[in-house]
């Protein structure tokens, strides 16, 4: 894989849903040791961690991956990955052209997944500035169709008004969409009918890839973002999570359909 490619890990010590989470052993060995393998399987030849703990530090070498020190002022649970970044790539010689975030919440993250993302943006990478991994959001829980509490009673949050794609699209490119998509319209504006639902997506949280410039203009995606659908993988944000995740390696202990 090409050196201007890098796989950046931030794993800071703090973790109030769960104490040193990044470090927990899951499979027997701690969790973000899980991206590092990915991302040297992968073929990465440069896969950095950013943490701000001694401790994470060694365990990173020991594993193969090289390691930023991050200052205290940016490991707090309010600090912004945007925040991160903008201060940590820059740090990095020689600069790379492209980061791709691997989270460590993420362990099950595929090889194929990677690989088809890297391939998406260097071939593309005239129209369009990353790509994330998102998964389909089921009708059941399609934003359109759900109701919710605002300040002068009960609403929506996307209505049946012209601009719907524009309001879409405001999500992925970055602009700010001026008009009141979280404001709550009334209940009678809700779709009933299930074919004039649109399609949304969630991200998955296991690939974001983008351009290094994309940091200097205040953003991680860039305004062209490319969507690679993939199905719902497992991201670790609770014990309930962690819990999901031990019951899926301890059924599949030999995971080589879900990393490679």
């Amino acid at each position: 894989m090409s050196n201007n490619i890098i796989a950046f890990i931030p794993a800071r010590s703090g973790s109030k849903s769960i104490s040193d989470k990044n470090i927990k052993l899951l499979g027997g060995k701690p969790l973000m040791v899980w991206s590092i393998q990915s991302a040297l399987e992968s073929g990465f030849q440069r896969v950095i961690v950013s943490t701000d703990s001694k401790e994470y530090v060694k365990i990173a070498r020991k594993w193969g991956a090289d390691v930023l020190i991050r200052p205290q002022s940016l490991a707090g649970d309010k600090t912004s990955m945007l925040e991160v970044l903008q201060h940590e790539v820059p740090r990095i010689e020689p600069k790379p052209d492209f980061v791709f975030l691997m989270q460590a919440t993420n362990p099950f993250r595929k090889k194929q997944h990677i690989k088809l993302a890297i391939s998406m943006l260097v071939n593309y990478a005239d129209k369009y500035d990353s790509v994330i991994s998102v998964e389909r959001v089921p009708e059941k829980w399609n934003p359109y169709a759900m109701i919710l509490e605002t300040g002068i009673g009960k609403g929506i949050i996307f209505s049946k008004l012209k601009g719907m794609k524009q309001k879409i699209s405001s999500l992925f490119t970055g602009k700010k969409y001026q008009g009141p998509l979280l404001s709550g319209y009334p209940i009678s504006e809700r779709m009933t009918r299930r074919q004039d639902l649109p399609p949304c997506w969630l991200p998955t949280g296991s690939v974001y890839l983008f351009k290094t410039e994309n940091l200097s203009k205040g953003s991680i995606y860039g305004e062209r973002v490319m969507l690679l659908e993939t199905e719902p993988e497992i991201n670790i944000n609770s014990q309930k999570d962690f819990q999901i995740a031990v019951e899926f390696y301890g059924q599949h202990e030999v995971l080589s359909n879900y990393v490679k």
